[in-house]
Order: C-alpha cells, then structure tokens, then sequence
C-alpha cells in the first residue's frame, strides 16, 4: 500500500482534541485565572487521579484543559509559543472584561496579520493563550 493511500485511509479516524494538558508552578493562582477570570467551568476529576497529583480540569468547548501543578516548572519566555488558541463566541465582550484585569497582555486586542481579531494573554505560570474572534470548523 503506498504512503498516499494509506493516508487516505486514516483520514477522519482522528476527530477531535479531548484534552490539552498544561503545567503550572502555582495551582491556586490557575485555578482564579482559568475559573475567575476566563471564567470556565471546573469538571470533577476522577478521584484516582486527584488522589496521584494536585490538578484542576475544566469543560474547554467540546474538549477538556488539564492544568496540572509542578513547582518547578520553568516559565516559557516565548511571546508566542507554545500556546493554544481559544475560539469565543462573544470576543468583544471577553475581551473587554479582560482588559479590566491585570493579567499579561502580549498581544491586542486587534487583527492579526490574517486580518482576524485575537487577544493574545499569559497566565500566571507564563503559559501563552491566544483568545480568537474565529468560529471552531
């Protein structure tokens, strides 16, 4: 079977992101970023794993963000990466509460260079979060 085919073959077999882990070196300051002012919701963590490790989960559209503590985690000095990109579904108006916080604003409010608008922000661990007026495909 050539590469081309077998390609072809697997293409849809993968349909989606179901968590993204991150670490953080302070889980409580994560916890008031990612619950207070993103605001998302927290899901219970099976007790197996909240028994292993100090974590917080939370409900990120169709998928889950494991934040999940380290103290000795290093902070990314990257403006612009690693990150992961959130898509919202009132930009202008999470935008604005978040402009009225003092967390590290790295890029926008405004367009990008592909002309859509995006807020681009840090947590407290340093982890880059990219806020995009984009709907999910």
């Amino acid at each position: 079977m050539s590469k081309a085919s077998e390609l072809n073959e697997l293409q849809g077999h993968i349909i989606g992101c179901n968590h993204l882990g991150i670490n953080v070196d302070n889980l409580a300051k994560a916890k008031y970023f990612y619950g207070e002012i993103l605001a998302l919701e927290e899901l219970q963590r099976p007790e197996a794993v909240a028994k292993m490790f100090s974590s917080a989960w939370y409900l990120l559209g169709n998928a889950e963000l494991h934040v999940v503590e380290d103290p000795n985690m290093q902070q990314n000095s990257s403006p612009a990466g690693p990150h992961f990109a959130i898509s919202s579904s009132h930009f202008k108006a999470i935008t604005t509460r978040l402009a009225k916080t003092d967390i590290d604003i790295v890029f926008g409010p405004g367009a990008g260079l592909d002309g859509i608008d995006r807020l681009v922000i840090k947590d407290p661990a340093g982890n880059v979060i990219e806020l995009i007026d984009l709907p999910l495909r």
